[in-house]
């Protein structure tokens, strides 16, 4: 039984992203007591390099199993990664953020290209909270704790 581990690239709405992290943090400690629920983190994107306000949410569940035994226990409860509409799966929206990267060659930053992508952006998440970008169920298939003991590689 190989561990599990959740995904999910999130954009907050514009102004919200103090709202959108301490949302997301709640529900990370809701799910607590959910059978093979390990924990999970909430990532921030730091570099510029995509929308503003850009965060990933990880799930990690002991296994697969346990993992898609949450998704119908949630299933139109108010989360970060089900939609506004119950019943509707609006598709991720990871082309907006593909092809304004495709677009903007070796300008990482781009203000112009990122606010256009980004007013693209539906808020179909959270009540109206996130824009998903992207998502992956991802089985672990290998892990190494770094111990401490090496030499750093100069």
């Amino acid at each position: 039984m190989a561990p599990r581990r959740d995904q999910f690239v999130l954009v907050a709405a514009p102004g919200r992203a103090a709202e959108a992290q301490e949302f997301l943090g709640r529900w990370l400690r809701e799910l607590d007591g959910h059978p093979g629920y390990l924990g999970g983190a909430i990532l921030r994107e730091s570099a510029g390099e995509v929308f503003d306000d850009t965060y990933v949410l990880t799930l990690e569940f002991e296994s697969t199993a346990a993992a898609k035994a949450l998704w119908p226990k949630i299933e139109g409860v108010l989360t970060p990664i089900e939609p506004v509409t119950p019943g509707v799966q609006p598709l991720d929206q990871g082309g907006l953020l593909f092809d304004w990267i495709a677009a903007r060659g070796d300008d990482h930053q781009d203000p112009a290209g990122k606010a256009a992508a980004a007013a693209k952006l539906e808020y179909n998440r959270g009540g109206g909270l996130f824009a998903r970008i992207i998502h992956l169920h991802c089985e672990v298939v290998d892990r190494y704790e770094a111990s401490g003991d090496r030499v750093a590689v100069s």
